[in-house]
């Protein structure tokens, strides 16, 4: 029977799957095996949903509880959740419509990166943690750890753009699972070892992602000359859903940028304020810094992604007890940086030889750089905050007092 022309299929890059149609039923089949087994032997319910009760006989039994809920801290955290997984199903789906021959392509892979990584992420915090403590600890599963999956799978997402269009969905799955623990490997050295703030992961979450992809894209010996001029072409419809994904990512970035916060309403409202600032200024001066370098018009990959830098550079010092005006002038010169990348240094880069199929570098890999950079001045000019790693432990003594 003739196939109906009326009906249509994701393309999946089947030049590079060597033609064997199975290669990816059955890579992802063992894979997902794989990771159920792994779910299963790396994560538990989280521990206050249980209580344990030791017997005069000193038996010890676990019995599990039922405890009234703080709606309001709940569903703030609920919240904050949907608002960061939806930054990176639909943000980043749609931001990676842009190029027309991968539309549908690049939005259903990246809805297929985000269901592995929020299940693998558990399983890689539990590897990661348990080398560093020197015992078997199991991951808890709760809404902290669905956001900080969140947070891991945006930088594998990063990763995704600065490879999209020239990778096979089995080498995605390898992606998907080295990367989440080389981040939660340099997550740890990082925010426990280096001491270093970065609640809104400016060099953790998109830094690395971007450098990250550079590094594959070096390691796999892609040249922006092997890749024909068509299949990096866009139209105006696929600009127009980038366009969308790029709006959804400004409208949810605060959230993204202050969700594991939950446990300081006063920092996290810091966060969400300061974030939702820069991002405010990026997307001005970007749009104006566009036009300014192309004779008064807007380039649309500036639009679609320069207007977010604000977000990026905001992330290691949004936390920071600073005057408002401060998050301002970051995120404004964060849009200008970014303006002038994709419109000047995206051509030199892929002069180098370097490919970076959806920009990553001008939107995450520098920007996140000037952040960390921004957040160092902040910090040595200024006494009236507080900058002391995730794992400080304080007594009654100590003085806490200038957040």
């Amino acid at each position: 029977m003739a196939a109906d022309p009326d009906i249509k299929y994701v393309h999946v890059n089947r030049d590079t799957m060597s033609g064997n149609r199975f290669a990816l039923p059955i890579a992802g089949y063992v894979t997902f095996v794989v990771v159920l087994i792994l779910f299963a032997v790396c994560t538990k319910l989280d521990s206050a949903t249980s209580l344990t009760v030791t017997t005069s006989d000193d038996n010890v039994t676990e019995r599990k509880i039922v405890r009234a809920a703080d709606a309001g801290h709940m569903m703030g955290s609920y919240g904050m959740l949907l608002d960061a997984t939806a930054m990176c199903v639909m943000g980043f789906g749609f931001l990676y419509a842009f190029c027309k021959k991968y539309t549908w392509g690049g939005i259903s892979l990246n809805f297929f990166i985000c269901g592995l990584c929020f299940l693998w992420c558990q399983v890689a915090t539990c590897i990661i943690t348990s080398i560093f403590e020197g015992e078997f600890v199991k991951t808890e599963i709760n809404i902290p750890a669905l956001i900080s999956a969140d947070l891991v799978t945006a930088a594998v997402l990063i990763t995704f753009g600065v490879v999209y269009g020239f990778v096979s969905p089995c080498q995605i799955i390898v992606i998907c699972l080295i990367e989440p623990i080389a981040m939660k490997l340099n997550e740890h050295i990082v925010v426990h070892f280096l001491h270093t703030s970065d609640a809104g992961g400016s060099i953790l979450t998109h830094a690395f992602g971007a450098f990250f992809g550079l590094g594959l894209t070096l390691g796999l010996n892609v040249k922006p000359a092997h890749i024909p001029p068509e299949n990096r072409a866009s139209n105006y419809m696929s600009d127009t859903f980038a366009l969308v994904g790029s709006i959804v990512l400004w409208m949810f970035w605060p959230s993204f940028n202050g969700a594991l916060l939950n446990d300081d309403i006063t920092v996290q409202q810091r966060v969400v304020v300061n974030t939702y600032l820069a991002i405010c200024a990026s997307c001005v001066v970007a749009m104006v810094t566009s036009a300014l370098l192309h004779n008064g018009k807007f380039s649309m990959l500036e639009v679609q992604n320069a207007t977010l830098a604000g977000g990026v550079s905001i992330g290691m010092s949004c936390s920071f007890n600073v005057a408002p005006w401060v998050p301002v002038l970051i995120g404004g010169l964060a849009g200008a940086l970014s303006s002038l990348g994709y419109a000047k240094i995206a051509g030199s880069l892929e002069k180098l030889g370097l490919m970076d199929s959806a920009g990553a570098t001008q939107l995450h890999g520098i920007p996140g750089i000037f952040g960390a950079l921004i957040a160092a001045i902040v910090v040595v000019s200024t006494t009236n905050n507080q900058y002391f790693s995730a794992d400080t432990q304080w007594t009654v003594a100590d003085d806490n007092t200038n957040g």
